[in-house]
């Protein structure tokens, strides 16, 4: 017999390090396919509470005092010295009897070791099941006369407790979140909320878990060589879909923000996965305004509510853009509470910006139905009027942005411009980042001040003033738009906002600046289906920037023809 010591990690890490080889041969197929692609991250031992209970919010069982024997090629657990810290803390009453009946009827001889069965467990993810076995020595008594006697069974150190499902997801999730880090698979690239996501998994809101668990088994699938139309898990997805309408529908108290994120991962997941384009974005962006605006401008946000808030702001006001009317998030009261509540929370002088700048661009919506206005009537210089006193104000916003935090975290090397060894010959330097945000608040800066310049140059034909510095700066942050896609490639699949910055970036290129835009596109997108037939055009690019923009209507078809012949953009 041979002993082995054992790793130190908690019982949260090892379900996280579980390996295929060590389940029984009854498990389902489906329950094996996902073990096989679980990562192997170590406990980081960080007594008391290692890192990975930490992030998911957990109380740590600490460190694991056993030994693994190996006994004719057979593996059996010894613990060796009980105590209240391990992980086998926390059984109940009745498996300890259950152990000490066992030990009572299985009488040993002396000298030998007996394995004791100490309870059966089911998996929840299949039909198989296991024991957990204990190597016992019964302990013999001396007696005064030098003979021993019969053994007599100690007691049995309690046994680990089993971990709920929801603790079981938190690990799941968290080692989809650290496995990818650094590559296009990084879910870090939907916003800060998503780091909070597995701290929430232990509340009663159903919803958000079987969000998480869509998010996960789709995130698993686009990991493995499969098509990408089955990268969405359909059954979780309906399953998901469900939840989420029940609690719109029966809004509880204090889940409000379980809710909230539930469906923006949802959304995010049909973005992301679903090569459909999302059939229900029109849904998500709606009730997400609903849900948000139902608390007034001065609800308390938690963190999380937040963080979620910003992470689907352009999903919402691009909602908004297409169905006309003005953001519920103008008015006065709710800039207030966001600036309010952006200044009091914690965070990157990169976000607090970017958050910033979504506040401003709540005004989005209303210059695109001033444009549409004088677009019917060209003649209608007091709309136009209109649109140049409510613009000014928020190109000044973002120029001054532009000159003080973009430039700051270019003089600290969070934003730096490098050699471009994808397309030199195009643009000599491109931009590298220091991480996502960066990057995100850099091309949506951007693209936010090109969508606010083209408002601004449309009033200025109605107007009849000639500023070709309007043209001019639309081109200079175009170009910014371009140097980052080198960088923002290495991000696929999940990247896909980017391709709204690149598509409104089309309209100020060249002939050959365009064609970069077009391959940037399909090669942003190399897994969905784009409109119109599978591939981009240059009829449905500009579709979508002169519709976004309040020069071309939406028209609710899918009709192909629409876009090609110039007439609308297809919603």
């Amino acid at each position: 017999m041979v002993g082995i010591p054992k790793s130190n990690r908690c019982t949260f890490c090892k379900l996280r390090k579980t390996k295929v080889s060590n389940l029984p041969s009854s498990s389902s197929p489906a329950f094996l396919s996902q073990l096989e692609l679980r990562p192997l991250i170590k406990c980081d031992e960080n007594w008391p509470t290692c890192g990975a209970c930490a992030r998911a919010g957990k109380v740590c069982s600490g460190a694991r005092i056993s030994y693994k024997f190996v006994v004719n090629g057979c593996h059996n657990e010894a613990r060796i010295t009980p105590s209240r810290d391990s992980d086998d803390a926390g059984t109940t009453a009745s498996d300890s009897d259950r152990t000490q009946d066992t030990l009572s009827r299985r009488r040993a001889s002396p000298g030998t070791t007996i394995i004791v069965d100490m309870k059966e467990y089911t998996t929840s993810l299949g039909p198989g099941t296991f024991h957990r076995m204990r190597l016992k020595r019964p302990y013999l008594h001396k007696r005064p006369d030098g003979n021993r006697s019969v053994p007599s069974p100690s007691p049995s150190p309690p046994l680990s407790p089993v971990m709920s499902p929801s603790d079981r997801l938190a690990a799941k999730f968290i080692s989809c979140l650290e496995s990818a880090s650094g590559t296009g698979y990084d879910l870090l690239i939907w916003g800060p909320s998503i780091r909070m996501i597995p701290q929430r998994l232990g509340s009663e809101s159903a919803v958000l878990r079987q969000a998480v668990e869509l998010v996960v088994r789709s995130w698993t699938n686009s990991r493995r060589e499969l098509m990408s139309e089955l990268w969405l898990d359909l059954r979780m997805y309906t399953l998901a879909l469900g939840s989420l309408q029940k609690a719109l529908e029966e809004p509880e108290q204090g889940l409000v923000t379980d809710t909230v994120a539930a469906q923006a991962l949802i959304q995010r997941v049909e973005l992301t996965y679903d090569f459909e384009r999302g059939a229900n974005q029109e849904n998500h962006a709606a009730g997400l305004t609903a849900v948000i605006s139902r608390g007034g401008p001065w609800q308390i946000f938690s963190d999380l509510g937040l963080h979620i808030t910003f992470d689907s702001f352009y999903n919402m006001l691009q909602e908004d853009v297409r169905l006309g009317r003005d953001s519920v998030f103008m008015n006065r009261d709710w800039h207030k509470a966001f600036t309010h509540a952006i200044e009091s929370i914690s965070i990157r002088p990169a976000l607090k910006a970017m958050y910033r700048l979504w506040v401003e661009m709540t005004a989005w919506p209303t210059l695109v139905r001033l444009v549409r206005v004088f677009c019917r009537n060209p003649s209608d210089t007091m709309t136009a009027a209109e649109l140049v006193l409510r613009v000014n104000p928020i190109i000044e916003y973002l120029e001054h942005e532009s000159a003080t935090t973009l430039s700051s975290l270019m003089r600290c090397g969070d934003i730096a411009e490098v050699e471009n060894f994808f397309n030199p010959g195009l643009f000599p330097t491109c931009y590298r980042f220091r991480d996502i945000d960066t990057a995100k608040v850099f091309y949506i800066h951007a693209m936010c001040i090109i969508i606010v310049y083209r408002a601004l140059q449309e009033a200025n034909l109605v107007l009849e003033h000639h500023v070709p510095s309007v043209m001019k700066r639309c081109r200079e942050y175009s170009k910014r738009i371009w140097m980052s896609y080198s960088w923002m490639r290495t991000q696929r699949p999940l990247a896909i906002e980017y391709t709204a910055a690149l598509a409104f970036s089309y309209e100020s290129a060249n002939e050959e600046e365009r064609e970069f835009c077009v391959r940037g596109l399909e090669d942003m997108e190399y897994f969905r289906r784009p409109p119109p037939i599978g591939r981009w055009l240059e009829a449905t690019i500009m579709a979508n920037v002169k519709g976004y923009t309040g020069r071309m209507p939406f028209i609710k078809t899918q009709d192909v023809s629409i876009e090609l012949c110039g007439l609308g953009c297809r919603c």
